[in-house]
């Protein structure tokens, strides 16, 4: 029998949808192959066979640090170092959690060892790359000799992504996007991509919603900024999007600059040569650790961490991110993009890339300039027909019909992993 091993949250709250898509793609493989869910939240029960690790294995632990630290040393001693940073570096965003977080941390590591040994899988998906616990994971099973992937939400609304080597900038869309590219669409592809992104912006669908805290508009005007070419600088956890801990793994996805904050001191120090003004909104899992700021720390920045995306995307006249899915957000708003890292649009004829961090200000310019405008809407509109095609999946999640990679696809996709050892494009 040969097992693949899905780790993820798969009992949160309003999360059905992860254990229902591998409940629908279990049929369509063939008899010799089995589900197993190792779940790492609240206790759920399904129709696949679940590892409920809520229930496994809560002995005293003594002093915590020591045991998370005696952990690693045991199960991946040559990545010590980064592991403990990124462990630490990701509890900063919550330092109240800290100890309760390494102690889940060593329960579900220790968990995650014994689903090992009694299922010994072929192959493993993980929920996502970057959270430290599935690094960790990930560690493991390389020294094990165990293959790995990952899944995670997808760029669109109402999809799921399958990563067979790596999500981001590590994806094969990024690091190969004229393979990408490459992909043909026909005029009905094109059409049905057209009309879904049209139904998306009509009746507001995101993929998460959020409630306005602050008028944008309002705020400018206070400090008189609103009369400024706006750049809206969208942040992310750098713990969570491949761009701590530094190292030659980083370069992936952001080959420029080693933080968030690293990225908004240089857009700051740019902006005030060109006379532009920067709204800067942290992500929402990490924007209290931004709070120590100061006003005259970045006097050509307006930190907004209350404000809600759309607010600032409708605000700005660029939006600008390192690797954020923000940047799918802003160009279906019609906005000029800046990547500044790497994600899946990078080379996609979509958005103003950053070749070089002296290339900034000319950059920006470019971005107010945009040439990119007169082609965006259809340029769009093909990306998104060729990620219905190569790389998203249905996820069941929304009433609008779209996506024809249903669980079946899927099912199909992981097979053909396991049994040739490569990665498909569906």
């Amino acid at each position: 029998m040969k097992k693949i091993l899905f780790s993820a949250l798969f009992g949160v709250e309003g999360r059905r949808e992860r254990i229902a898509f591998l409940e629908k793609i279990q049929p369509h493989l063939a008899d010799d192959y089995t589900l197993v869910a190792f779940n790492t939240s609240a206790e759920i029960e399904a129709d696949i066979a679940v590892i409920n690790t809520s229930t496994h294995l809560k002995p005293g632990l003594g002093d915590i640090e020591e045991a998370f630290a005696q952990l690693v040393n045991e199960t991946c001693p040559d990545q010590r170092d980064t592991l403990m940073a990124h462990t630490w570096g990701e509890a900063a965003s919550a330092p109240a959690k800290y100890i309760s977080n390494l102690t889940r941390h060593i329960r579900l590591t220790r968990s995650f060892l014994a689903a090992l040994d009694e299922h010994t899988p072929g192959y493993v998906f993980l929920w996502n790359q970057f959270n430290a616990l599935h690094r960790h994971f990930a560690h493991i099973l390389d020294a094990r000799g165990i293959d790995y992937g990952f899944f995670h939400d997808g760029l669109l609304p109402g999809s799921v992504a399958l990563d067979f080597d790596g999500e981001m900038g590590e994806s094969w869309i990024s690091k190969d996007p004229g393979k990408f590219q490459d992909i043909p669409v026909s005029p009905e592809d094109h059409a049905r991509a057209a009309t879904f992104l049209e139904t998306l912006r009509a009746r507001n669908i995101e993929r998460h919603v959020q409630v306005d805290e602050i008028c944008v508009e309002d705020a400018l005007e206070a400090i008189k900024k609103h009369d400024r070419p706006i750049v809206f600088y969208a942040g992310q956890v750098d713990w969570h999007a491949g761009i701590s801990p530094d190292g030659p793994a980083r370069l992936c996805h952001s080959p420029h600059y080693t933080s968030t904050i690293d990225a908004l001191a240089h857009l700051d120090e740019v902006a005030g040569q060109l006379g532009v003004f920067v709204i800067f909104k942290p992500h929402p899992i990490s924007r209290e650790k931004y709070t120590f700021l100061q006003a005259d720390d970045y006097p050509n920045t307006l930190i907004l961490g209350s404000a809600t995306l759309d607010s600032c995307i409708d605000a700005a006249d660029i939006v600008a991110t390192i690797a954020s899915q923000t940047s799918y957000v802003a160009l279906m708003a019609g906005k000029p993009v800046m990547m500044l890292g790497r994600n899946q649009l990078t080379g996609k004829d979509l958005t103003y890339d950053l070749t070089h961090k002296d290339a900034l200000a000319d950059l920006i310019l470019r971005a107010l300039d945009d040439p990119l405008a007169q082609t965006r809407t259809t340029a769009l509109a093909d990306h998104v027909a060729r990620l219905e095609q190569a790389y998203l999946f249905d996820f069941d999640t929304l009433d609008i019909p779209f996506y024809r990679c249903d669980a079946a696809s899927a099912a199909k996709a992981i097979a053909a992993t396991l049994e040739n050892g490569v990665t498909p494009t569906k």
